[in-house]
């Protein structure tokens, strides 16, 4: 949990759960900024010696090729760097008794229980698609054990309001009902817009809603398969 950087405000008790949204699952992004790092030093080495480090040396299209890959590759690297950079800092949700939490080092805003109509977890398929090659179909299969559980990734804790207005203005509470308004609810009556805390890593999500179970399971409405992209 941050240490608040302000004085006088309320923050979660000390013996919540806490969940960092920036931290989880930071493993992965950081391999994924590496690898484009790495194709991007490899593909200008090739444009900038290609004689050295290209087959078909200066004379073959393979420069331009490089060239292309390595500027391609480099702008994939800036927003994945400016992505790493801003998950390192510590912000997520937290549960205790009196509600749920986002919780940044500057700021810890709060839904009530009462506020609080159900909490459900989301998770998005990783869909198998056709590679002719034994390597690509292993490399693909070795990538889906890794990432997924059971092809189920990108899970996320999902927390419907009774009043979904009721933290208009209340960021980021609004912002996530804002994007989620137009998606329809897993369960018939409940709003389609809600608020949405993405948790990369599979271990934390499922320590977190197993909390929300145990301490809320008048709430919990299960588990269910998102289609939105976000």
């Amino acid at each position: 949990m941050p240490r608040s950087e302000e004085t006088g405000r309320s923050r979660p008790a000390a013996d919540a759960a806490f969940v960092n949204l920036g931290r989880s699952g930071m493993g992965r992004s950081l391999a994924g900024t590496a690898v484009l790092i790495l194709m991007t030093c490899c593909a200008a080495l090739g444009a900038a010696w290609p004689e050295r480090f290209l087959t078909g040396g200066a004379a073959g299209p393979e420069r331009t090729i490089a060239l292309v890959i390595a500027i391609a590759c480099g702008l994939l690297s800036l927003p994945a760097i400016a992505g790493v950079a801003a998950s390192s800092r510590t912000h997520g949700l937290a549960a205790d008794r009196t509600g749920l939490w986002f919780v940044t080092r500057r700021s810890a805003e709060r839904v009530d229980w009462p506020q609080i109509r159900a909490v459900g977890g989301s998770w998005r398929e990783s869909r198998r698609t056709f590679k002719a090659g034994l390597g690509a179909r292993l490399g693909q299969e070795l990538m889906r054990f890794l990432t997924t559980e059971n092809g189920k990734h990108m899970y996320a804790v999902e927390v419907f309001l009774h009043d979904p207005g009721s933290v208009s203005g209340q960021e980021p509470f609004a912002t996530h009902q804002r994007l989620t308004r137009d998606e329809p609810p897993p369960v018939p009556g409940l709003p389609g817009s809600r608020l949405r805390f993405s948790v990369r890593g599979i271990k934390d999500y499922r320590e977190m809603a197993a909390h929300l179970h145990r301490c809320a399971p008048h709430l919990w409405i299960g588990e269910y398969r998102r289609h939105s992209p976000l």
